[in-house]
């Protein structure tokens, strides 16, 4: 079985794009091209990481969400709340205030995610004492999952089939919900994200045929509104006088806590081109004797997510600020942590696992494994002719991208304009012919400015 799943959040818009290629140059998977003077992403090689939201310099890239407006005022609506989002604001507000503000936007109840911790740290437990291929995966950062998916096939297979913790947390506040003599069909969760690939695994999850969130929003639109309400306003009075949660919960989403839950040698690596770096390594047998690799697709894990308002390093701070509070109030609680999600252990572990993750589909040459070895030979052939330079100037981002792109029938060799010139040389390719090439790459207007130019030195 192969995956076809390949809804995304990140878009482009054309009217903002002026085909300046930096984000076909960092995007770690190769999924964009510039076609006709645009960015264009391939939904199979997509990963929805979110590098090409960081450098675009007319930001033109976007990430498509649900946000406040899909909140549906007639029903049960529950608020699901990373606890990054609560380290986006000063220590001096508590975390009480900040979910009561949340609560205010326009939601019955709200729930902060990592209270599904707890049940997660059971499940590492008994996955460690199971027979499975090692290193196990951490299936936490979906980015890390689908980057896996597109180009490291082969560990599929090493990828922890469990629940994200914001699943396990939407699991219980459905039970609790009809526990409460609400109707399910009238049930419905948003999850507050701090990235791109958390909004496609709510509305695309891998390894699951559906996600129990209704509904996504984006962190920046929740913060904006948040913070109107409490800046200004302290209330002294808010603030918890237990804790709910075990103290280091607060932190799973940052890198270097999930590991330490997985008996045996594990890692923690985080921002993407280290976790390509190291499943490089991984997959040409480099590296060995590992039980567990906790990968994050962002420097600092979730704290550093394209949709978080606020500076990382300071999120991080003031979530391990957090953890000492939490702490306190543990010790002043005997060791107690009067967790609800926990009474529903049992209900929860029935379904928080996932099926196998599969290889993406797409990224076949051919569904026929004969012309796909033929397809892949023509490749190699092709990459004797191209210069090897990887300059990108063919609107793909490297020599083999286009080998490929000409294989599928998505490109000539033409489009290289290195072998453009040796086709001139030879009269295999005129001046006009190779000047509508770069057209139909750039965008037809791109070269204006030179034509003028060019036309004004004549004169």
């Amino acid at each position: 079985m192969k995956d076809r799943n390949y809804t995304h959040a990140i878009r482009i818009n054309t009217d903002k794009c002026i085909g300046c290629s930096h984000c076909m140059r960092v995007c770690p998977t190769q999924a964009i091209r510039i076609v006709n003077g645009f960015a264009d992403i391939m939904p199979e090689r997509c990963v929805d990481c979110g590098e090409c939201f960081r450098v675009c310099p007319q930001r033109a890239v976007y990430v498509k969400d649900d946000g406040l407006a899909a909140v549906n005022a007639g029903e049960y609506r529950i608020a699901l709340v990373p606890s990054v989002f609560i380290g986006q604001f000063p220590s001096e507000y508590s975390a009480t205030q900040i979910l009561e503000a949340v609560k205010e936007v326009g939601f019955d109840d709200v729930f902060e995610v990592e209270q599904a911790v707890d049940f997660m740290k059971k499940e590492y437990k008994t996955a460690s004492q199971l027979n499975v291929l090692h290193p196990l995966i951490s299936s936490y950062c979906p980015a890390v999952v689908r980057l896996i998916q597109v180009q490291y096939p082969a560990l599929t297979e090493e990828i922890l089939q469990l629940k994200a913790p914001h699943d396990i947390a939407a699991l219980y506040l459905r039970e609790s919900a009809v526990g409460k003599g609400i109707h399910p069909d009238h049930i419905f969760i948003y999850y507050v994200t701090p990235c791109a690939a958390k909004i496609v695994a709510a509305k695309a999850p891998v390894g699951e045929t559906t996600s129990p969130i209704s509904g996504t929003i984006n962190m920046k639109e929740m913060y904006n509104k948040v913070s109107k309400i409490i800046f200004g306003e302290k209330k002294p009075g808010l603030h918890k006088t237990y804790a709910n949660m075990t103290p280091d919960s607060v932190n799973w989403s940052l890198s270097g806590t999930e590991k330490k839950y997985f008996p045996g040698r594990a890692l923690a690596i985080d921002g993407m081109e280290n976790v390509i770096e190291f499943l490089d390594k991984l997959e040409s047998g480099q590296i060995s004797d590992i039980d567990f690799l906790e990968m994050r697709a962002c420097d600092q894990g979730c704290a550093g997510g394209i949709l978080c308002p606020g500076n990382r390093f300071l999120a991080v701070e003031r979530l391990e600020q957090r953890q000492k509070k939490l702490q306190k109030l543990k010790n002043e609680n005997d060791g107690r942590v009067n967790n609800a999600l926990m009474e529903y252990e049992n209900a929860l572990q029935a379904n928080s696992k996932t099926d196998p993750v599969y290889p993406r589909d797409g990224l076949l040459l051919d569904e026929d494994m004969e012309k796909a070895l033929r397809k892949m030979d023509r490749i190699k052939k092709l990459l004797t002719y191209l210069p090897g330079f990887d300059c990108g100037a063919c609107g793909a981002p490297s020599c083999r991208s286009l080998a490929e792109d000409i294989v599928k029938s998505k490109a000539s060799i033409s489009h290289c304009v290195f072998v453009q010139r040796v086709m001139e040389k030879n009269y295999k390719l005129s001046p006009d012919q190779a000047f509508t090439v770069i057209e139909k790459i750039w965008g037809r207007n791109r070269l204006n400015k030179y034509q003028d130019s060019y036309g004004k030195s004549e004169s």
